[in-house]
């Protein structure tokens, strides 16, 4: 990081002739957009430290301790583990710990700059407001997590403002992801086209995908679109937006475990031309099989697009993963060789995943593995495979 906790280096210029050549010229991706994400991901460390402090960790940490040490010390469960994991990794990573084996030093005063990082972020990008408010409420739950007077679930779930706020086109942070990849998935769509999203949650990457469908002037030859949520305030409040908008469009919507049975929720085998969703098949509690549930699904020359975050590599701390590192939807999954840490993974990780699920032409929209030379940070990409 820059000793300048605002500054920003500029991404490099090729990271941009890269992501034109991959169907991106125009955005969503620009230096404003760089410099907004930036700035978050430099806050989840500011906040980090701020949190470390105000627990009392820096004076703990003076003498080397793990993880189930620290813990231990403080008397927390277990349940706070993956984002007290988190917490210390991120520091680590920012050179504020050393890492001595599996245990964590203090290496320089955890002093925080984060209500400064905030205001120049806003300033930046005000939409991002949802980001920043919910990496707060996580901070503010951690402590009550650790000392089991509440679960990540209670403590974060039930703000439902927030969650609207959050998974809304409107906070240009998480739009990024669904613009992305609507953009792949509109590319790989045909004319009547039946569609499964899996896990569209309030609907901002349904009217992602409509809106990108809707301005290529090819909405009328799908033949059915099919958005799916578990959540049944979710699913109700994308129901009534989507068909006000979109009242010419076959749109149906249900409920959709992505860990159960497809069939058992009247997906039928070689049905579908394209499975898709937006950050929600790293949180499978087995990818794999999911991956080939979905396969299943399609019918030959079918695509599955997933848009995810792309981890840049296995052990980078991604600053987004931290509230969500208090949900055990999120860290109860199966691990593996693999797959060695919960939530985002890697390009390489997708990339075998997808394979070993039997999908063909797999690639990543845009090419998030030759962007890594000019741009170490997490972009958000599609992963995208065919049913041969």
């Amino acid at each position: 990081m820059s000793a300048d906790p605002l500054a920003v280096r500029p991404l490099d210029p090729r990271a941009y002739a890269l992501l034109a050549e991959d169907g991106f010229p125009d955005g969503p991706f620009d230096p404003c957009q760089h410099v907004a994400c930036e700035l978050i991901e430099r806050y989840a460390t500011e906040l980090a430290a701020e949190l470390c402090h105000r627990e009392a960790l820096d004076a703990l940490l003076a003498t080397p301790r793990t993880v189930d040490e620290v813990r231990g010390a403080r008397g927390w469960t277990a349940r706070i583990v993956p984002a007290l994991a988190w917490v210390l990794e991120r520091l680590a990573a920012d050179g504020r710990l050393a890492r001595e084996g599996g245990a964590y030093r203090l290496e320089r005063p955890l002093a925080s700059s984060a209500s400064a990082v905030r205001t120049r972020g806003l300033e930046v990008d005000g939409s991002y407001a949802p980001a920043y408010e919910l990496l707060d409420e996580a901070a503010a739950a951690f402590a009550g997590v650790a000392r089991g007077e509440t679960t990540g679930e209670q403590a974060l779930l039930g703000k439902l403002g927030l969650w609207i706020r959050y998974f809304d086109n409107r906070n240009t942070y998480y739009a990024l992801n669904n613009r992305v990849a609507a953009r792949a998935a509109a590319d790989r769509l045909t004319g009547d086209a039946r569609v499964l999203e899996v896990g569209a949650g309030l609907g901002s990457a349904t009217e992602a995908l409509l809106a990108e469908v809707g301005a290529r002037g090819t909405l009328s030859p799908l033949a059915g679109y099919r958005a799916t949520e578990p959540v049944p305030f979710f699913r109700r409040r994308a129901e009534r937006v989507l068909t006000g908008l979109y009242p010419g469009v076959p749109l149906s919507f249900g409920a959709f475990d992505l860990n159960r049975p497809w069939e058992e929720q009247d997906v039928a085998p070689a049905s579908l031309d394209l499975v898709w969703g937006v950050n929600v098949f790293h949180l499978a509690c087995d990818l794999d099989l999911a991956l080939e549930r979905a396969r299943t699904a399609l019918a030959p020359g079918g695509w599955l697009v997933a848009g995810e975050g792309i981890r840049p590599a296995p052990d980078a701390v991604v600053g987004a993963e931290f509230p969500f590192r208090l949900l055990e939807s999120f860290t109860n999954v199966r691990l593996g060789p693999d797959r060695r840490t919960p939530g985002f993974l890697t390009a390489e990780e997708w990339e075998r995943a997808f394979r070993r699920a039997g999908l063909a032409d797999v690639a990543f929209v845009p090419d998030v593995r030759r962007l890594r030379a000019y741009h170490p940070g997490m972009l958000a990409a599609a992963v995208c495979g065919r049913r041969p």
